[in-house]
């Protein structure tokens, strides 16, 4: 008998151990020989933050392939430079899928902060019906027509009887499908479908698709509508709050619990889940409009982040958080890494000590070059406590250097080209943009006053406020 065993035992050892297989996307093209594909998903349905799941470096041939973990369908995109491309992806499957022809974008499209791309589904060599993208586009072939021949009707005056109807037609070619993301991503396009023609019954709405059910953080229709239901909940709960539990737990108690104490004695949301992303999208909405005070805001959001134990909400809170401080005074603002023209490192941390008086421009702007000479009075007059900092956004680093040196200013002039996202981070609408920032690295003026609009009396003013004359 022991024998048996051993021999089940030594058979069992030289069994192959299959491991799970990653998500694998993989494609050629010549034209993007050379140039870096990175994919990235939304991580936070709230802010639409994207973090980047893979990247590679398109091979000579045009040959390039990504591979990376993941455990629910989600849709991935992709910044091809005019182009921004995506596609839906799903555990341990492959993907061998074709790119539009490369083009390049011009040298205004990279400065331009409203620049919108070319939207793409991709598409793959290997057609099969039931695949998911494939069953995705042809759903948006009926879906999308259908919203824009009708979206005045279901805005007017909706017969919703022939709504269901049309309904049930769109949805006919594709009911027979086992995909349960796709089920879901249907049946809450068409809850976007009914919530326009209702208009303000939110209500019945939140009952149908989202009460007692779990929350899907992976799919974008289901984030969509979300996001639509719940936009203006503390304020549309606060008129019908006779007894003002919710503004008294947001104005005085500042605390995540009190809030969700408060919402849960009116409507009731369920599950808690579901109540918990409520009040962190109204948190995030709300600082922006202004109808409770920011402070509050972002005490609320500090006591969620400190008792909170689900890593998800977690992270989404966290991020709303970063995303609401960043350029929030008396907050670090964004990191950076970049080079001046001599190729020095420089980061924001290096620049601690000093006031710091950052600005992003560009060499052949003439409102920045029409500004220089005034940042060059202020660097002679007081470099002893105020560094200038100007990053550059040109094209490449021989540029910034070439006008540097011709103009002989003396300040340090950063290029942006290692960071091209900060440009994003710091909200650059225009040219130039200036930020105060002080001797810790906390901002003080965001934004801050160019020199033609009397910088240098709101720095005394500051410093004063401060001690420091």
């Amino acid at each position: 008998m022991k024998e048996i065993k051993k021999s089940i035992l030594f058979i069992f050892w030289l069994l192959p151990i299959t491991a799970l297989s990653s998500t694998i996307i993989r494609g050629v093209d010549k034209s993007y020989a050379g140039e870096e594909i990175s994919f990235w998903t939304t991580v936070n349905p709230i802010t639409g933050k994207e973090d980047l799941i893979a990247r590679d470096t398109v091979n000579g041939d045009g040959s390039f392939l990504l591979e990376f973990d993941i455990h629910n369908t989600v849709k991935v995109q992709a910044n091809l430079e005019v182009y921004k491309v995506y596609m839906f992806v799903e555990p341990e499957k492959e993907y061998d899928i074709i790119l539009p022809p490369y083009k390049e974008k011009s040298k205004a499209d990279e400065l331009n902060p409203y620049f919108n791309p070319i939207y793409i589904h991709l598409g793959t060599k290997l057609f099969t019906p039931d695949e998911l993208n494939v069953q995705i586009r042809m759903f948006h072939d009926a879906y999308n027509p259908y919203l824009n021949k009708h979206v005045d009707k279901i805005l007017g005056d909706t017969d919703f009887e022939q709504l269901e109807k049309d309904i049930i037609k769109l949805d006919k070619p594709f009911a027979k499908t086992d995909n349960e993301f796709f089920n879901d991503y249907r049946k809450y396009k068409y809850g976007m479908l009914r919530i326009l023609a209702m208009q303000n019954k939110s209500k019945s709405t939140s009952n149908k698709y989202f009460k007692d059910r779990p929350f899907l953080y992976d799919n974008p229709s289901y984030t969509d509508l979300f996001n639509m239901v719940y936009e203006g909940y503390f304020m549309h709960f606060s008129r019908a709050d006779k007894s003002g539990s919710l503004k008294d737990a947001i104005s005085n108690k500042k605390d995540f619990r009190a809030v969700y104490n408060a919402l849960s004695k009116g409507e009731l949301i369920q599950p808690e889940e579901l109540l918990t992303m409520v009040i962190l999208k109204c948190l995030y909405d709300e600082f922006y409009d202004d109808n409770y005070s920011r402070s509050a805001m972002l005490n609320i959001l500090s006591s969620f982040i400190e008792t909170c134990t689900d890593k998800q909400q977690l992270k989404i809170a966290r991020e709303i958080k970063e995303k609401v401080t960043k350029l929030l005074v008396g907050h670090t603002p964004p990191a950076f890494k970049l080079y001046d023209i001599d190729s020095n490192e420089v980061t924001l941390n290096s620049l601690k000590g000093k006031y710091v008086y950052l600005n992003f421009c560009t060499c052949y702007s003439y409102t920045c070059i029409k500004e220089f000479t005034m940042l060059q009075n202020l660097y002679e007059k007081h470099n002893q406590y105020l560094s200038i900092v100007t990053i550059a956004v040109d094209d490449d680093v021989e540029t910034v250097r070439d006008f540097v040196t011709r103009s002989g200013y003396s300040w340090k002039f950063l290029h942006s080209g290692l960071q091209r996202g900060i440009i994003k981070d710091y909200d650059i609408r225009a040219f130039p943009t200036y930020y105060l920032i002080d001797r810790e690295g906390k901002l003080v003026m965001s934004p801050a006053a160019s020199p033609s609009e009397d910088f240098e009396g709101r720095l005394f003013k500051t410093l004063k406020a401060k001690g420091e004359l």
